[in-house]
């Protein structure tokens, strides 16, 4: 049996639907017999499962660094994700500000506004394909007020279709169709001062005070574009599909705060950033496995999110859980700029669409499709019916 575990990862492509559908499974084997798994996927690379190994590696940049973060090559450079210290600690500074709580509280209004306008486009339908009349255009809409400051619907489009494709092809296409809309928005900030957050990105320094590259500049906005879109998305997409499997879940996600507790134990169990690349940096030895300098690691926190050594119960929402440190947004230096931002918009979705509408099940003749790739498992198509709340 170890044998055909053991093929599995040999074989893994971890874009491709059918073997992502098994994935979870296959590292719950992995957690407990192998958890420094080898795959030959892209040239090949070891897959860390547990929670304290990745804890371990990602508390140690100078020996496994972010240089490469992509599960296959990336074409763009995409900082600060794929930068290490000393720099690292510069380019997240000027990052820092614009996406902390405070700061985004004055977006609140406009994210929720967008969220009504959205809902009334099919609340009185009784239906809803939840994924791209919802969870697509909200958060693409509230990441270009916030982050684009774009009103161009055309160029909206583009964002999300791009983001998209790298989310569930991972190519060199993909990734050059994101950086042109980037090189497009640093452009007209370029020829066109204003005074937002990309402006602050133009005028950015790091280092001993130098600007940043023409290339860096289109790394950052690129990096805001993945990381904005899918990522929040695929958690939407999983809460309403539980809405339809769990019967008190409703009631819970009523109360107001439901994202301070609740929040943290879906994006445990959902983790839809679920990996991320690493590359050795000097010869060493992980839970004895020999590494070189240059070999691949893939930080897998979707599994460390399911080490039963660290959470009683992990295959199974548990709200009741005391103590929650999830790496959902990963750990270290390199966890997530956007968690604030991705918080907030999940806050608001799924608080609107409870004020206005209950009830939610799957539409009879219909399945859930899901998603390969980085956001693995969330459903990219979600046919629902809802009710209407009274008086809302």
């Amino acid at each position: 049996m170890t044998e055909n575990h053991q093929e599995f990862f040999d074989q893994l492509d971890w874009f491709d639907e059918r073997q992502c559908a098994r994935l979870d499974d296959e590292l719950t084997w992995a957690r407990a017999r192998c958890p420094v798994v080898h795959t030959g996927f892209g040239g090949g690379m070891h897959v860390v499962t547990r929670y304290e190994d990745l804890v371990t590696v990602a508390a140690h940049p100078e020996i496994f660094s972010s240089t490469m973060p992509g599960l296959t090559s990336v074409p763009v450079a995409l900082p600060p994700i794929d930068v290490d210290p000393p720099l690292h600690h510069d380019f997240r500074a000027f990052l820092n500000g614009p996406f902390s709580r405070s700061a985004l509280q004055r977006y609140a209004p406009v994210v929720r506004q967008l969220a009504d306008d959205l809902i009334d486009g099919f609340a009185a339908r009784g239906q809803v394909e939840f994924v791209s009349e919802f969870a697509i255009p909200f958060t693409a809409g509230a990441l270009a007020k916030i982050v684009l400051d774009d009103d161009n619907p055309e160029r909206l489009a583009r964002a999300v279709d791009a983001v998209t494709q790298v989310s569930v092809q991972n190519t060199p296409e993909s990734f050059a169709a994101v950086a042109a809309l980037a090189a497009e928005l640093m452009a007209e900030r370029v020829s066109a001062p204003r005074q937002d957050l990309l402006q602050s990105i133009v005028e950015a320094t790091v280092g001993d005070g130098r600007p940043l590259t023409m290339e860096e500049r289109l790394g950052v906005v690129t990096v805001l574009l993945l990381g904005g879109l899918d990522t929040t998305r695929g958690v939407l997409a999983y809460i309403a599909e539980y809405l339809t499997e769990i019967p008190d879940l409703e009631t819970r996600l009523r109360e107001p705060d439901w994202a301070t507790g609740d929040l943290d134990e879906i994006l445990r169990f959902t983790s839809t950033v679920s990996v991320i690349g690493r590359v050795v940096m000097e010869d060493n030895d992980l839970l004895g496995i020999p590494l070189s300098k240059g070999d691949r690691v893939a930080l897998h926190w979707r599994s460390g999110n399911r080490d039963v050594t660290r959470f009683d119960n992990p295959e199974h929402l548990d709200f009741d859980r005391n103590r929650n440190p999830h790496i959902a947004f990963g750990i270290g230096i390199h966890r997530c700029v956007g968690r604030h931002f991705a918080r907030m918009q999940l806050d608001i979705g799924i608080t609107r669409l409870l004020d206005r509408l209950t009830g939610f099940r799957l539409a009879p003749g219909t399945e859930i499709q899901r998603s390969a790739g980085i956001s693995v498992g969330a459903p990219r198509e979600l046919h629902l019916t809802f009710d209407r709340v009274t008086n809302p």
